[in-house]
Parts: structure tokens; sequence; C-alpha cells
């Protein structure tokens, strides 16, 4: 999908931070932009700093009903879907013994669930027009472990293998899936993080802006890339890693340590920086 000027994308999680750098380079794109969030008065804000037009769309994606709204709404709106871009997701950290299973299911149903229904919802509407192409957020927590985070672990584990496997099987329809692996990014989550006992590997390096992880959406777009990392060198290395499980708990300690100890300067350069 080189060309998308004129062609349609939804975005979940469209009010929080990577979701409006997302839509602001996909609408210097030219494209229409379906918008879609729980959160109307964040969406509107996202909605604003856009040069074109979009449709604005509550929903909460863990209700296969709602999305089926979505799906219709953009449809009915531009015609045609082409491009979906699953950004929604949550953190809530703790000590998996410590976890309440209300916490658990609710990452579950989310992250790894409603991205599921997004997806599922889309496909149809994507073959009726010829194609289109699948992007999903993950993070480095879908390629390494995350202390103090297990079931936002889990889910970004279980997101990068159903998009793998999706890779197969939908491209006989002419749809491309991507899987996109951010590091630590400069957004109100981390902060949230940061604040709530978050692991201290999440502050190892310094987090990325917003846009790094929107460009590297709109390169697996066009180019089709079935994963990107951002930053690159740090997927490779954490991919590397991983073909070592034993030696994970060996050094974990060490880099958490030293995360530890850079927590405080990256919390206080978040506070000045995020207003979310």
């Amino acid at each position: 999908m080189r060309e998308l000027k004129g062609r349609t994308a939804i975005i979940t999680g469209a009010a929080g931070g990577i979701g409006a750098e997302v839509a602001r380079i996909l609408d210097r794109e030219g494209m229409n932009l379906v918008l879609t969030d729980v959160d109307a008065a964040r969406l509107e804000k996202t909605a604003r700093l856009l040069a074109r037009d979009s449709l604005r769309v509550l929903c909460d994606i863990t209700r296969p009903d709602e999305v089926r709204g979505l799906v219709s709404a953009a449809e009915n709106r531009f015609g045609r879907v082409d491009v979906l871009v699953n950004n929604a997701g949550i953190i809530l950290p703790s000590l998996f013994e410590n976890c309440e299973h209300a916490d658990i299911e609710r990452q579950v149903r989310i992250n790894l669930l409603g991205t599921m229904t997004c997806t599922r919802e889309v496909i149809p509407a994507m073959k009726k027009a010829g194609g289109g192409h699948i992007a999903t957020v993950s993070s480095m927590a879908g390629i390494v472990p995350e202390t103090h985070s297990s079931v936002y672990t889990a889910t970004k584990f279980a997101l990068r293998g159903f998009n793998l496997t999706l890779a197969i099987e939908l491209k006989r329809h002419g749809i491309g899936v991507s899987t996109i692996f951010p590091d630590s990014v400069a957004t109100g989550m981390l902060l949230y993080e940061a604040d709530h006992g978050g692991s201290p590997l999440t502050f190892l390096n310094p987090p990325q802006p917003p846009e790094l992880v929107a460009r590297a959406i709109l390169r697996a777009i066009t180019r089709n890339r079935v994963e990107a990392y951002v930053p690159g060198s740090t997927g490779v290395l954490s991919k590397i890693m991983m073909c070592w499980p034993r030696a994970v708990a060996g050094i974990w300690p060490l880099l958490e340590y030293l995360g530890e100890r850079r927590k405080s300067a990256v919390t206080k350069r978040l506070r000045e920086t995020i207003h979310e």
C-alpha cells in the first residue's frame, strides 16, 4: 500500500499520545481517518490537530457490537476501510502475585481480545476493498519479559504470535499484517507506570517521542513489513538475547538495577513534557 491518499484508516486508542501522532502522520498522507477511543474529550483534541475533517466514534473495543458499529460507520462515511491501526491498550503494573483478578481480565480483554475483535471485524471490509493493511502496536515487552507487568507482557507476546499467523493467512486476500514493537515512549501511559510501580526495565533507555513510533507504523503499512522495532537496535538485541532464555534470569537483575537508578531522571523529564 504505497499510495495512501484517499484511502480510509481506523485508528483505535486515538486519544492517546501514540494514537494522536499516528493520526497526524496519516492525515498528512491524505487519508480519510476514523478516530476511535472511549475518551470523547481527548478524541476531539486529537481531531483538532488534523488538517482534514475526521470521523470520531466512541467505541469500547471489548464490545463486539460496538466494534461492528465502528466499521459500519467508517464504510458509511467513506465507502471503504483500507487500514486498521490497533493502538488501544492499557497497563496495570503489579507483581503477578498481587494482581487482582479484575485487573488481569481487564488487560487481557483490552490488549488482546479487543485487538482481535477489531481485526476480525475489519477483514470483510478489507476483502471488499480488494486488500488492506492491519498494523498493531505491541511493545518491546512482546519480545522480552517485563517484571511488574506480567499480564501486559503476556498479552503483547500473544499479539506477536497472532499477527505472524495472520500475515500468512491473509496474504491471499491482499491484506498485509504488521506488528510494531516500541521501546519506552514518552506518553501518559509511561508516566502512569512511573507513578504506579512499573517495571524498572521500562526506564533503562530514554523514552522515545511518539512520532518515531508513528513513522514506523507508516513505514510498516507502505512497505508491508511484518515486524518493526523502535528503535531497531533495541529490537535486534532483544531478539538475540531471547535465543538463550536461561541467561535472561541472570542478567535481568542488573538491567533492572540500572533502570531503577535512571527512573527518577526519566520521570522528571516526563512530568515536564507530558500534559495528558
